[in-house]
């Protein structure tokens, strides 16, 4: 099983990070991406991810801190990454746009939302796209760009069934995290139930969003077990049947090895 997003680099594991890669091995999750949100937590992913050869990670600036956005540092951090033989770096994340925190700043948003989508496309990586309350931003700045062969995962998915089949027809991929299971996630539940399987990928987000039944602790990547067992009842699958296929898909998207 494969954890498609944590943040291992958060502050929330620092004193037992080993621990905790141990509990998701021990858990059957073999692999985890551990995915930067600004300059600093990338440099921190790319060193958790050495200490593990099950740990990957992604570089990227969340719209929350695009205010302290610098191009060249980011490129110059993805640049040294790519020239290791035996490199960790997955993809370009997590990007995007995020209007329930902020709106004042949605210019600047788009601006570095555009780069880093430009910057995935000349490296040749995937993206993880963050986006809250900015469906129709996000959706038509990624049309702007146009083809993005090496593949596009709305990571944490919230929105509807209708916006969900329309990133399925551009090719994109889908992740759900603990929230599936809440209670009153209808819609979310909606759209796990209905997109076609080649399109999911599970994911913790932790340590937030803890899943059913754990939650009030603190997420860890083992729990995407619990994720993917919610949506294999939801759909009436196996769940053997449905960790094979969403790994498969995960491997093929992040070419993990």
């Amino acid at each position: 099983m494969i954890d498609t997003h944590c943040h291992l680099n958060d502050s929330k594991f620092a004193d037992d990070f080993k621990q905790v890669v141990a509990n998701f091995l021990s858990a059957g999750v073999d692999k985890a991406i551990c995915v930067g949100w600004d300059y600093n937590s990338s440099v921190k992913a790319k060193e958790l991810s050495a200490t593990f050869p099950q740990v990957y990670y992604s570089i990227g600036v969340h719209p929350d801190e695009c205010g302290e956005f610098d191009l060249k540092k980011i490129e110059n951090l993805v640049k040294s990454a790519l020239k290791e033989k035996n490199t960790k770096l997955v993809a370009i994340g997590e990007i995007g746009l995020d209007y329930f925190h902020n709106t004042e700043n949605k210019d600047e948003q788009k601006r570095v939302f555009s780069l880093q989508i430009e910057l995935a496309k000349k490296y040749h990586l995937p993206i993880i796209i963050h986006c809250r309350d900015a469906y129709g931003d996000t959706l038509e700045i990624l049309k702007s760009h146009l083809p993005i062969d090496n593949g596009v995962v709305f990571h944490c998915f919230s929105g509807s069934l209708e916006y969900a089949e329309i990133l399925v027809r551009l090719g994109f991929k889908i992740s759900f995290t603990g929230t599936v299971t809440y209670k009153n996630a209808t819609n979310v539940q909606n759209v796990a139930k209905n997109i076609p399987l080649d399109s999911i990928m599970f994911e913790t987000d932790s340590p937030y969003l803890t899943p059913v039944p754990h939650r009030g602790e603190r997420n860890e990547p083992k729990f995407v077990l619990d994720v993917a067992k919610f949506v294999a009842n939801l759909r009436e699958l196996d769940y053997d049947e449905l960790i094979k296929i969403t790994d498969k898909n995960a491997m093929k998207f992040f070419k993990l090895k």
